[in-house]
């Protein structure tokens, strides 16, 4: 029963922050900027449909378990394209408009679902300050990749992300090991994510991984068995634009290197590592996003949203942050980035963008360096331990008597509003 309780109460405390007044304020808000976003919304959903057509008709040719061979230019895990068959059997409007607005409204839901994990991890509901603000910052973005490019396999993979952050915080190695996979078949690049699984308990993280490539294994090995040249997508290019941060590298290529997807990874896999050695793996999903736009050949808007919702997974799940200090930054830079197209060059924007996404992974791997060396590192378990001690000792000074026999009440070292701090 106690592990039950450690898992739902707090759960239920954080979905109330979706019934209540700041709820209220933030479903009004994501409306808001959703309807902005949906002047020319559903940009690239013609991907998912097309790929929900071809997998559901294997007599057609490119179709069924042949659709990655045959169509290398869809770059969206096999998970996303089970998931766009019912939309797209909506039709092809009220498909687009359906998967629109669920994944629209599925902004808030997040931020909910990390609100009731920092709930976890800390023993605290998240101040109203800290949910508004993060909220505030992050949805508006989220409806490019939600509402106006409707990128159903970013939009899940962020969202198997969050859930999988939750799963890690209260201990459960078997939803956090699925939960990644769900985000690597979803869009392979979130493959680096996995790291997040090495800050549970030692005895838990082989299983975890092991799940996780089974996982992966489960949802590619159909399409390979069957056509062997699905093994092509993994090297399909995309040109190479002139703002990316690619380019103000020195790389000039037309399109994506061979070397680059593989670069993209073991730079992210190598930051999140170091994070998660300091005990802080709630930054392995920005670490690994931030790996990607900064030697990424593309600069879409939408990816952007990954970028926010996983640097709002870093604030909401450090104790002592007050305000969305991530989440601020990454939203200054998109604002830049956008507001900077009227009147600097691409080259310049391309450096902008490399600039930002080195100094996020510099810092995060100078704070993981320094943490380290002042701190030893804890996993889930022993913040855990900690929090349950704390726990303990509350209950026994309880039971120990409200009035001494001298009728006084027993002096207590003050806590705090919050209790004792983890």
């Amino acid at each position: 029963m106690p592990a039950l309780r450690f898992t739902f109460v707090p759960a239920a405390r954080g979905v109330s922050a979706l019934t209540g007044p700041l709820g209220r304020v933030l479903y009004v808000w994501t409306a808001l900027w959703g309807m902005v976003a949906a002047w020319g919304g559903g940009y690239s959903w013609h991907y998912f449909a097309q790929g929900a057509d071809l997998l559901s008709d294997p007599g057609r040719q490119g179709g069924g378990l042949h659709v990655y061979a045959a169509h290398p230019d869809l770059q969206i895990g096999p998970l996303a394209l089970l998931v766009a068959m019912p939309f797209q059997a909506l039709g092809p409007q009220w498909g687009r408009l359906s998967v629109e607005v669920v994944l629209t409204l599925l902004g808030p839901v997040l931020l909910a679902v990390l609100a009731v994990a920092r709930q976890a991890l800390t023993g605290r509901r998240p101040t109203p300050a800290l949910l508004i603000c993060t909220g505030l910052l992050t949805l508006p973005i989220w409806c490019e990749v939600a509402t106006h490019f409707a990128h159903l396999d970013d939009a899940l993979a962020i969202a198997f992300t969050c859930v999988a952050a939750l799963a890690v915080t209260v201990r459960r190695p078997w939803l956090a090991a699925l939960t990644v996979g769900a985000a690597i078949d979803s869009k392979p690049w979130t493959l680096g994510f996995a790291v997040m699984l090495l800050a549970l308990p030692s005895r838990q993280r082989g299983r975890s991984l092991a799940i996780v490539a089974a996982c992966v294994g489960i949802g590619w090995a159909p399409f390979v068995i069957a056509d062997p040249l699905t093994l092509a997508v993994g090297r399909f290019s995309i040109p190479n634009v002139a703002d990316s941060a690619l380019r103000a590298l020195g790389v000039n290529a037309a399109s994506t290197p061979a070397w680059d997807r593989p670069a993209q990874l073991a730079l992210g896999v190598v930051v999140a590592l170091v994070c998660v050695n300091a005990g802080r793996w709630a930054a392995v999903p920005l670490a690994v996003v931030a790996a990607r736009l900064l030697l990424d050949p593309e600069t879409y808007p939408y990816y952007s949203s990954g970028l926010l919702m996983c640097a709002a997974i870093l604030d909401l799940l450090s104790p002592g942050r007050r305000m969305p200090v991530w989440t601020a930054a990454a939203a200054a830079w998109f604002l830049a980035d956008r507001a900077g197209a009227a009147f600097l060059q691409p080259h310049q924007l391309g450096v902008l963008r490399a600039l930002f996404c080195g100094a996020v992974l510099m810092t995060l791997s100078v704070q993981g360096y320094r943490a380290r060396r002042t701190v030893p590192s804890r996993t889930i378990e022993d913040h855990t331990t900690i929090r349950a001690h704390a726990r303990d000792l509350q209950a026994a000074s309880a039971a120990s008597g409200a009035v001494r026999h001298d009728g006084l009440r027993p002096s207590t070292p003050a806590a705090g509003r919050g209790g004792i701090r983890p």
